[in-house]
């Protein structure tokens, strides 16, 4: 009041005039020149007199320690400081998982470019741009007239080989009969064995001939190297294609499994490696509206550290059966390198920076608070794990951290759910410009 002159009060007083009653007769003071400060003290005074009704009688004795509004008035006749509402938790032991998180990346597990071993004109598609193909599946066919007519042209020369073939060994046995009985010479048998030996070679030629034009006729059909899912066709229906050409019919990218490569920090490599030879889980998050996440399994760790990025690169594999994995999606991969048991943890929220480091309230048994220095060893999702400051058992404030002193009184609630009265509003809930006070 020292402080406040006329031309600062007579707005401030005009605002709330027409709101309280006791106001009126300080604004008409102060425009009047009156001391407009005893005014509005006595009117106020009268005014509360009036409204405020007398305290009924409790038909039951309420215990003061039971209830906050019969807490006995302070020395000096003021009541003592109301308790502060808070949300607690309990701390608990459990096992502390030793998550690396770094972005990833997804590989194929292998990748196929189709392409034609033989030339030929394709005359049949057998699947769509896109659909998962199985292996040995025929992707296209060429034209194969001409492959068989040369398999039917092989196959003529071997049998007419092997007719001479007869013909000849037939000669050849006439005439060693005729050499024993001295009825021709030794010359003639040996030209006739002669020729059987050719006709023999011939035929063995002609054979692998023909597995060479069976050979080829079936690689005028195409299968499926391996299972997986196709890409965009680039040699359509009735395209020409050779052995020669650069450019792919067709890749196929093998997605179950599939697999997640990473990179480390090169401080983590005995920890991976450890790791690697435990097969240790990896939770792999695909981001966006929803996340996903899908288990997969440390496999391989790279034999260099890259000196560039002082890195070391893994790789995880996931079975994928679903196909939420796609190659070349950008992922977060968190690696579960090391489990520690018996670690004391709290919710993430019971632990507050402070000027002298991480600090929690702790409830005692007369439901006052004090600050408790901590440690934190490790923060896993929503859960702080401590190497010190808290034991098991210890009730800590999770909520409502803001109103507490050390030595404060507090009054445990629930948390209320979201969306009823007393819940507080998220941040995307609350009116634009809004002071969301306590």
């Amino acid at each position: 009041a020292a402080y406040v002159n006329r031309e600062t009060a007579i707005p401030f007083v005009e605002r709330y005039a027409g709101q309280y009653e006791f106001a009126k007769p300080a604004l008409a003071a102060l425009k009047s020149g009156v001391s407009w400060l005893d005014t509005a003290i006595g009117s106020a005074r009268a005014s509360t007199e009036k409204s405020v009704p007398p305290p009924a009688k409790s038909a039951s004795p309420v215990s003061p320690a039971t209830n906050p509004a019969a807490q006995p008035p302070a020395k000096g006749g003021r009541a003592g400081p109301p308790l502060a509402p808070v949300t607690v938790a309990t701390a608990v032991i459990g096992d502390m998982p030793v998550v690396l998180a770094a972005p990833g990346a997804v590989e194929p597990m292998a990748t196929v470019a189709v392409r034609s071993r033989v030339d030929g004109q394709i005359v049949k598609v057998g699947f769509n741009e896109g659909d998962f193909v199985k292996q040995g599946q025929i992707l296209f066919e060429l034209d194969d007239r001409l492959a068989k007519a040369q398999i039917n042209q092989a196959e003529a020369n071997v049998n007419r080989d092997v007719a001479n073939l007869k013909d000849a060994e037939a000669i050849l046995a006439r005439r060693d009969v005729l050499v024993r009985q001295k009825w021709t010479s030794e010359a003639s048998a040996e030209t006739q064995r002669a020729t059987v030996e050719s006709l023999k070679a011939s035929i063995a030629a002609g054979r692998a001939l023909l597995e060479a034009q069976k050979t080829q006729l079936d690689y005028l059909v195409i299968r499926a190297p391996i299972a997986g899912r196709t890409g965009t066709i680039a040699t359509k229906l009735g395209t020409a294609v050779r052995s020669a050409d650069v450019a792919a019919m067709v890749t196929i990218n093998q997605t179950q499994p599939i697999l997640v490569t990473f990179a480390l920090p090169q401080t983590e490599l005995a920890a991976v490696r450890v790791a690697l030879s435990r097969q240790a889980k990896a939770k792999v998050t695909i981001p966006g509206a929803k996340p996903i996440d899908v288990e997969a399994t440390l496999a391989f760790v790279d034999n260099q550290v890259n000196q560039t990025t002082g890195t070391i690169t893994a790789k995880a594999t996931a079975p994928n059966p679903g196909e939420a994995l796609w190659p070349g999606q950008g992922v977060e991969v968190a690696l579960t390198v090391e489990v520690v048991p018996n670690m004391v943890s709290v919710p993430v929220s019971a632990v507050l920076p402070a000027a002298e480091g991480m600090i929690a309230w702790v409830i005692g048994a007369d439901n006052r608070v004090a600050v408790r220095k901590v440690e934190v060893a490790r923060i896993v999702d929503q859960t702080v794990f401590l190497k010190s400051g808290l034991a098991a058992g210890d009730r800590v404030v999770t909520d409502g951290q803001i109103r507490l002193q050390p030595g404060a009184g507090v009054v445990i609630r629930e948390p209320a759910p979201r969306g009823s009265p007393g819940a507080t509003p998220a941040a995307g809930d609350r009116p634009p410009g809004g002071n969301n006070r306590s």
